[in-house]
């Protein structure tokens, strides 16, 4: 049976309050009024009223030019966020580099800042360390004290407990049951909000994308790591560990390849940029940079063709489990391999037609994301949304 939580009066009030709020904010570009929004909400215009007033207020709202209703009737007047009201940072962490970007109220990114991180273990209080030197310099160089950020949310890779801030295990960093939020707590002095990367590339890919915002969506990365995220309705799918969506530890091979995971045959043995160079070299091939074997297959080189229409048949099967465990109606394939070599997406779409029946082929949107740190944007619309609920509610 589902559990339901008791609404009682302050919480409709609560709710009805960010709702409001939200409809500004998705008709920032265009004209909305109180009577409009009354309209679509169906509430009184004495409780829309009340709602607008605590929203300016509280320094959220702000009433702009009046909106022509016609020739009868008075004018509307225009509602609009304040730009600056709620500024939030987003801080991805990955193997291989640290980036930091801050969002304003209008869903902006008004700067970010990417570091790239040596090839060793790092501690988590070094990372924080570095983490907190990027932000502050961005938070200089974007002209704004750093106490105008009012929270920060964290993207972090591994298995993650979004509730408490602790990263169950992240193999690449020899993470285990690492206190990230407490950690990080104490550097920023901060609210801080963590999640998986993956969790909060999704909500970055679905939220700067209206039209996919509240649809079924899978996200699959693929680069220095493989992982994907889902959304139901714009709802997280996120199992009892938070760990829906762990592909890359999803066996592949049975007799395959070692994955720092412990484990034998993992997809990110075969798919992630460092695989890929190990694959070569296994092979007797003199490679250390994956940009070398797709310049090879751009000049033709037989062996590179084989290898890289091996690793699309591995991208097309990943992608054909997907379907068939979420049978969502979108998904999203991105992550460095994707963006820097688009030739293998092209190769790959051109396999998954045959591995699915044709009914989920015909109905599947299979999509290439062009962008990049979807994930430290994600983590700054977390940060947002959280901050605004503990404020509100």
């Amino acid at each position: 049976m589902q559990k339901h939580k008791v609404q009682n009066q302050n919480n409709i009030k609560e709710n009805n309050c960010k709702l409001v709020l939200n409809l500004i904010r998705d008709n920032q570009d265009s004209f909305i009024s109180r009577a409009d929004i009354a309209k679509i909400t169906r509430m009184s215009a004495t409780s829309i009223t009340r709602f607008t007033d605590l929203l300016s207020e509280i320094g959220l709202v702000e009433q702009a030019e009046s909106v022509i209703n016609g020739s009868v009737g008075r004018n509307g007047i225009r509602l609009k966020v304040v730009e600056d009201a709620v500024l939030t940072a987003g801080i991805s962490i990955d193997s291989d580099y640290i980036e930091v970007c801050l969002l304003n109220f209008v869903d902006r990114i008004i700067a970010s800042r990417k570091l790239e991180l040596e090839k060793r273990v790092y501690l988590p209080e070094e990372i924080m360390d570095i983490a907190n030197t990027v932000f502050q310099q961005l938070c200089r160089d974007a002209g704004y004290p750093e106490d105008k950020i009012v929270s920060i949310g964290i993207a972090c890779i591994g298995n993650v407990d979004y509730k408490s801030g602790t990263v169950y295990f992240a193999p690449q960093f020899q993470w285990k049951n690492v206190e990230l939020g407490k950690i990080a707590s104490k550097i920023f002095e901060q609210p801080i909000f963590i999640d998986n990367d993956l969790k909060s590339s999704i909500v970055g890919l679905t939220h700067r994308n209206k039209e996919i915002r509240h649809e079924d969506v899978t996200y699959l990365s693929i680069g220095m790591g493989v992982g994907s995220a889902v959304m139901y309705k714009g709802t997280l799918l996120r199992g009892s560990n938070n760990a829906a969506g762990e592909v890359g530890h999803v066996i592949l091979e049975s007799d395959g390849r070692p994955c720092d995971c412990g484990q034998i045959g993992c997809v990110q043995t075969y798919l992630t940029k460092n695989s890929l160079i190990e694959l070569c070299q296994e092979e007797g091939r003199g490679i250390t940079k994956v940009e070398q074997i797709y310049e090879a297959y751009r000049n033709k080189e037989e062996w590179a063709e084989k290898f890289v229409n091996r690793q699309a048949e591995h991208m097309a099967m990943l992608i054909r489990n997907l379907v068939y465990m979420y049978d969502t109606k979108y998904v999203f394939v991105g992550g460095a391999i994707i963006s820097d070599f688009p030739e293998v997406f092209d190769l790959t779409e051109k396999k998954v037609e045959s591995l699915l029946h044709e009914n989920l082929y015909v109905n599947l949107n299979l999509n290439k994301v062009e962008g990049k740190n979807n994930s430290g944007i994600g983590a700054a619309f977390v940060a947002q949304e959280r901050w605004l609920d503990q404020l509100l509610f």
